[in-house]
């Protein structure tokens, strides 16, 4: 079976009931998962899983391991070919163009920088000549302008994943999607990129998914978190914290509630 829709549109969504507090309007797009299967021969991966993610918001997916969160994010990114169901996704109200597939990039665990290429050439791969000046501002924001003429393999992991985020925002996407990017860092540097992608997020307005094991970034990071259990939607919690976000009660109790959660399933 075979039936798979990925449909890029521009109608206008209905008016979100809440959307999160970027510092601009959402230059996001909507994102509608209908009845989305997924099989590897008799193996179910995912099963009739519909999922809504406004325009702007930031969802974080968390479950155990195999429970189909990274094969849900290549589906959406169209890495993967799902075995039934539509994912169709629109823009913004605002914005008149509809969402593309150029619209869309992935960060990796592995930043996957081409090591004969310096960072500053990292950053502006699949840029014209007029977009340049717009990879150099990022880097700046990434904390990287002095290091643009280095290559790869002379920055640390912390660096080379902030060259992978510079490299994915430069093209201006409306959605990012954030397979672990922060898996293999230390605690420091993870924490310094959960603020960063936090503020870039917040000034850019693009919608942006996280797959993560870790349930402290994504009670840090997202507006809702969506559990996965055997392929299907088992939870999904409103992370109504002001940001920046403190680790206070609220915090620690919102916490605990979606790692109960994980270790039920």
């Amino acid at each position: 079976m075979n039936d798979l829709s990925i449909r890029f549109y521009a109608d206008e969504p209905a008016q979100p009931e809440q959307l999160p507090a970027t510092s601009q309007t959402p230059l996001g797009g909507e994102i509608l998962i209908e009845q989305l299967h997924k099989f590897y021969g008799e193996v179910k991966v995912l099963q009739d899983l519909d999922l809504n993610i406004q325009p702007g918001e930031f969802v974080a997916i968390v479950g155990r391991s195999g429970c189909g969160k990274s094969t849900l994010l290549r589906l959406i990114a169209g890495l993967e070919q799902a075995s039934y169901g539509e994912i169709k996704f629109k823009s913004a109200r605002h914005i008149r163009e509809g969402v593309t597939s150029d619209d869309i990039r992935v960060m990796f665990q592995d930043p996957r920088l081409l090591p004969w290429k310096t960072i500053q050439q990292n950053v502006q791969l699949g840029l014209d000549k007029t977009q340049h000046a717009q990879a150099s501002d990022l880097l700046e924001k990434v904390g990287l302008k002095e290091k643009a003429g280095l290559w790869p393999a002379q920055l640390s992991g912390g660096q080379r994943q902030r060259t992978a985020l510079a490299r994915a925002l430069s093209h201006t996407p409306r959605i990012l999607l954030l397979d672990e990017p922060l898996g293999a860092l230390d605690a420091l540097t993870r924490l310094d990129m959960q603020k960063l992608i936090e503020r870039l997020w917040q000034e850019q307005g693009f919608t942006a998914i996280l797959v993560t094991h870790d349930v402290s970034e994504a009670v840090q990071l997202a507006d809702r978190i969506i559990l996965l259990d055997k392929g299907q939607i088992a939870h999904s919690f409103q992370v109504k914290l002001p940001r920046p976000r403190q680790k206070g009660m609220a915090f620690t109790e919102l916490e605990q509630q979606v790692l109960d959660a994980v270790l039920a399933t």
